[in-house]
């Protein structure tokens, strides 16, 4: 934990903020007895949280692969681009029907790009659209197909010590079917994932214990992941750095040496298995530059037999992040 990012929030405030990501659809009764606040205590301090913009939205993962996406990743290098036509750029790309993620960075690259299709070749498409509207501006650009990322809680939050959990998402390629009111429900919940059950009845015109139901098979057949908090990072004086690995001589047994190390850095959230430009990226939540170039250079000097290089991306704000195609806005 970073004492001197964090401390101004007192122990139960960690604690509330690490429940919350682990679920944030928890009662707060739930959630009271866990933290031995009372409900009303526990609403209060949520409703403190986010007035203060400490937490930017209630979450819900889902595990697109299951249902048969595929996950790209571009990364764009801009040239001859002022403020005004990057801005253009990225609202075109927040507006794409198949984007899922958007980030502005500081680096070798301005904008990362993540998209969910459901063929490589509406991704080749998408591609091509964007070519063509803005080819003047992109001065070089890299691909990688995303096959499965662990998901991390926010383990700084809190002291607690290794080994720390993960949720799969993909790993393979699935065919769940979603009839209609699932697909109403999860593009509803992705980006509300606090929202009451009888307030989405009412949105959705479905029966509280339909949704009821529903939501509990979704999480029960794991298209749900999990149902966490984001939070306002720049407020906290963290930053979101990603390591972009390439590897050699790379065994299954050194590749689970290697996951078994990332896996006990508290504040790792993503690790991403690729193919492409890179193998692996590493994405973490850190309190500075400095700690994460420290934790680079550990990786490094432990695994110099796998590692042949690394890159680096720092992210400096997410433009738009869906878990599934089509999903609805945050309501405030």
């Amino acid at each position: 934990m970073s004492t001197n990012t964090l401390s101004m929030f007192d122990k139960k405030d960690l604690q509330l903020l690490y429940e919350l990501d682990s679920d944030c659809r928890q009662s707060d009764a739930k959630i009271g007895r866990k933290l031995k606040l009372s409900k009303q205590t526990v609403r209060y301090r949520i409703q403190r949280l986010l007035k203060e913009g400490w937490i930017t939205r209630f979450a819900s993962v889902v595990d697109t692969y299951k249902l048969g996406f595929y996950k790209f990743k571009l990364y764009l290098s801009f040239k001859n681009a002022d403020k005004d036509k990057i801005q253009e750029i990225t609202d075109y790309l927040v507006a794409h029907k198949k984007t899922e993620w958007i980030a502005s960075c500081s680096g070798k690259w301005d904008c990362i790009v993540g998209f969910i299709v459901k063929t490589p070749y509406e991704f080749d498409e998408a591609v091509r659209e964007l070519e063509q509207r803005y080819s003047s501006f992109m001065a070089f650009r890299e691909v990688t197909i995303a096959l499965g990322v662990p998901h991390w809680k926010k383990e700084y939050l809190l002291d607690k010590k290794p080994p720390y959990s993960w949720e799969q998402q993909g790993g393979f390629l699935g065919d769940y079917q979603l009839d209609e009111e699932d697909e109403k429900i999860i593009r509803l919940i992705v980006n509300n994932s606090r929202m009451p059950v009888v307030e989405m009845a009412k949105k959705l015109k479905m029966s509280a214990r339909t949704i009821t139901y529903r939501l509990r098979k979704l999480r029960k057949d794991k298209i749900i992941l999990m149902q966490r908090i984001f939070l306002n990072l720049p407020k906290l004086n963290f930053i979101f750095c990603k390591a972009l690995i390439k590897f050699k001589n790379l065994t299954k047994e050194k590749y689970g040496k290697f996951f078994a190390v990332c896996s006990d850095i508290p504040n790792l959230v993503y690790l991403i298995n690729c193919t492409g430009s890179w193998d692996v990226e590493l994405d973490f939540e850190m309190p500075d530059f400095n700690i994460f170039h420290k934790v680079m250079l550990d990786l490094r000097d432990r695994f110099p037999d796998i590692i042949a290089s690394y890159d680096f991306a720092i992210v400096l704000n997410e433009e738009k992040l869906d878990y599934y195609p089509g999903s609805e806005s945050q309501i405030k």
